[in-house]
């Protein structure tokens, strides 16, 4: 009902003059008549951080600049180029940007920041790809089913942090842990992103998940069958 799962293509870039150029190159190849290539930076003097991207910006009119600072909403459709984000701001530039993003490519400052997003994502690798050498381990299959679950029936336009979906969310996440199932909260915030979850709604997911290994218990409703886990178990050994 509620599947988002990201359809355009993204890549990740290493933070050099072979990673910047490649970036710009890849956004470009992807634009079509009418399109608007959109970069990103935290704040506006980020950019003249990047010569490359500065010029970019400056010289071309169908390339605009936004910050996260500002809101990050996006314009125009087309391909937008990310300068050293966190999963928080992919998250948030998901949200606003919506439909019009036709391609993602991020530059990374801190490979260990988004590392989770990129083993999720599988993005194309441009420049140096040696910090992706080393990916985070992969979720235990019962915790990806039940994202799977959550992201079909969760209303992504609503927070995780009340009401029905935090019910959803929190209960899950209380019938996994007490069942004994490893929980990777960072990993599971870039799969979260991964598949469409936007807003601060998987940096949510990353802090239940964080306090419930730590031995809290949030408070919700529960509103799961008892043998909820089993049938997660079910699925995954059939492989549905």
């Amino acid at each position: 009902m509620f599947d988002r799962d990201v359809s355009y293509p993204c890549a990740v870039a290493s933070y050099d003059a072979e990673g910047v150029d490649a970036a710009i190159d890849w956004c470009c190849e992807r634009m079509e008549d009418g399109d608007t290539l959109t970069v990103w930076t935290s704040l506006k003097s980020n950019l003249s951080n990047c010569s490359e991207l500065e010029q970019l910006v400056n010289r071309h009119s169908n390339v605009e600049h936004i910050t996260g600072r500002g809101g990050g909403f996006i314009r125009g459709n087309g391909p937008v180029l990310m300068a050293w984000p966190d999963m928080a701001d992919i998250g948030k530039l998901v949200q606003y940007g919506g439909r019009r993003i036709r391609a993602l490519c991020v530059i990374t400052w801190n490979e260990d920041e988004i590392r989770p997003w990129v083993t999720a994502m599988k993005p194309s690798i441009l420049g140096n790809g040696s910090a992706w050498e080393e990916l985070t381990p992969e979720i235990d299959p019962v915790v990806v089913e039940a994202l799977k679950g959550l992201t079909l029936t969760v209303n992504h336009n609503n927070t995780i942090s009340a009401g029905h979906e935090k019910d959803m969310v929190v209960s899950s996440l209380l019938a996994l842990h007490d069942a004994d199932v490893r929980m990777d909260g960072e990993a599971m915030q870039g799969w979260a992103l991964a598949h469409g979850w936007s807003g601060k709604n998987p940096e949510r997911l990353a802090k239940y998940v964080e306090d419930i290994n730590a031995g809290k218990r949030p408070r919700c409703r529960r509103i799961l069958r008892p043998d909820y886990v089993d049938d997660l178990r079910r699925r995954v050994a059939d492989g549905t």
